[in-house]
């Protein structure tokens, strides 16, 4: 009986190395089925290392290809910017949330301005306050450059293309100097030999069809004031910035011819106002000349955008219709406080959740991934067991010498595309037969609950029928009731 079990434990074992891994303390002597044995432990060995390393989180050691697959560049339109979170301590709950609204930018005509914050000779660099198309399609804002070597400024208009999927507020709120286009449609002069000279551009307004927009242009000395203001008009059709310095020389020429004075040795300049509501294609503009003290009005003139016809249109008076297309964001007030907690305590909610659902998804991640690697090794194992059978077989016909791994009549690509045993497909269908069976006994139970229910109100309702009869013959007789008459 001893020599029995043992005979039968070594069957086995031949049974379990003749299809399964190779155990570890056999040592196997044909250099063809070590090399397959070596194969088969190392790509078991780089599934788990790659299993084990889909569970790690994402660090900064990566592979080079990982590294410019994540590096890839994105296009600005297709940029996701993240909404800044402003720093707020853990046990503060009310924080002053303002609100804004859009206005109309330039109201009164020709009053918008850009002024330099001291805060520029420390940042180097600032964003003024952008004007917003009629049509909210796009936004135009002006960066200002300090340069500290010669105490001078310069000044770039940038063009931001706004998400017309959002509301009117929101396409503003959410528009980001990370998606503006590249080249400016207006750039002042970059030349800093010259200390103390600052270059700005502010825009004006939009034209009615929201193809132009026009900027003035102010050079001037840090320690002086304005020198000039110059007016340039671009064309977003065309993609073409025009500067206008015809209507400088209208306005020098015009004086010069009536009164004799030469006003490029005089302290004077322009105010654009915007376009001529009644005459589109055309741009107001006022004079004036610095005197000491009150200033002297020079007159009312127009422009066209090509810049080709300057026009006088008054000598006294300013109060022409300017059309006034563009928008701004200012502050409007406050949310109030019960709303502003109501909302805090609802994103506490919100975030719960969230963290919630991002364990779920790590815990079905980390299920998928163990998934897929079994479903790789069951496949990894399944080509190994087919290696061995096929190599033993065509050793025995003696196709194969040993260590001649060429001789064995096995196409290697059959092998790969071995589609392995889907046990998950047979799982799902084993699963669906139970749920299917289940679903029929539940049927099955119901209406045999249906019909005892049935069954029970029948009889119940027998049970009345009959107490009523019987209440009914015990009753005695009344007597009879006459016909109404006075007995």
């Amino acid at each position: 009986m001893f020599y029995a079990i043992i005979a039968i434990c070594f069957l086995l074992s031949v049974r379990l190395v003749k299809d399964g891994d190779p155990p570890k303390y056999f040592k196997e002597h044909d250099p063809v089925i070590q090399q397959y044995n070596y194969e088969y432990e190392a790509q078991k060995e780089e599934l788990k290392v790659e299993y084990e390393k889909n569970l790690l989180p994402k660090s900064g050691y990566m592979l080079t290809e990982e590294y410019e697959e994540l590096s890839r560049g994105i296009p600005r339109i297709e940029l996701k910017v993240e909404e800044a979170i402003p720093f707020k301590p853990s046990n503060m709950k009310y924080v002053p949330q303002p609100t804004y609204k859009l206005v109309r930018y330039n109201n009164p005509p020709g009053t918008p301005e850009l002024n330099l914050p001291r805060k520029v000779n420390f940042d180097r660099q600032i964003n003024a306050q952008g004007i917003v198309s009629g049509d909210f399609t796009k936004l135009v804002y002006p960066t200002v450059y300090y340069y500290a070597e010669a105490n001078c400024t310069s000044c770039s208009v940038f063009v931001i293309p706004l998400d017309t999927s959002l509301t009117k507020l929101e396409r503003v709120q959410k528009a980001n100097v990370a998606k503006k286009i590249d080249k400016p449609i207006f750039q002042t002069d970059t030349d800093i030999t010259q200390e103390g000279a600052f270059r700005t551009f502010t825009p004006v307004d939009f034209s009615v069809d929201n193809r132009y927009i026009i900027a003035k242009e102010k050079i001037g000395y840090a320690h002086d004031g304005i020198w000039q203001t110059n007016l340039w008009v671009h064309d977003f059709k065309t993609d073409k910035t025009t500067e206008l310095p015809e209507i400088r020389e209208a306005i020098t020429n015009y004086w010069h011819n009536v009164s004799g004075v030469e006003f490029n040795e005089k302290r004077w300049d322009i105010y654009p106002l915007g376009f001529d509501k009644n005459n589109p294609d055309r741009i107001l503009v006022c004079a004036y000349a610095y005197t000491g003290d009150v200033p002297s009005f020079l007159g009312t003139w127009s422009i066209d955008t090509e810049g080709e016809r300057a026009e006088l249109v008054d000598l006294h008076g300013t109060k022409y219709d300017v059309s006034v297309i563009g928008f701004k964001m200012v502050y409007d007030s406050y949310v109030p406080r019960e709303q502003v907690e109501w909302e805090a305590d609802r994103q506490a909610k919100i975030e719960e959740e969230r963290e919630k659902q991002s364990l779920k998804n790590k815990k079905k991640m980390k299920k998928a991934y163990k998934k897929l690697y079994k479903q790789k090794l069951r496949k990894l194992k399944a080509q190994y067991r087919l290696k061995i059978r096929e190599y033993k077989k065509s050793k025995k016909r003696g196709t194969t010498s040993f260590g001649d791994e060429q001789g064995i009549q096995v196409d290697a690509d059959n092998i790969e595309n071995q589609p392995d045993v889907d046990f998950d497909k047979m799982r799902e269908e084993r699963d669906a037969m139970i749920k299917q069976r289940q679903k029929e006994m539940e049927e099955i139970r119901q209406r045999k609950n249906k019909r005892a229910i049935q069954r029970q109100e029948k009889k119940k309702a027998r049970e009345e029928k009959r107490l009523q009869e019987e209440s009914l013959k015990n009753q005695p007789k009344e007597a009879p009731v006459g016909n109404g008459e006075n007995q």
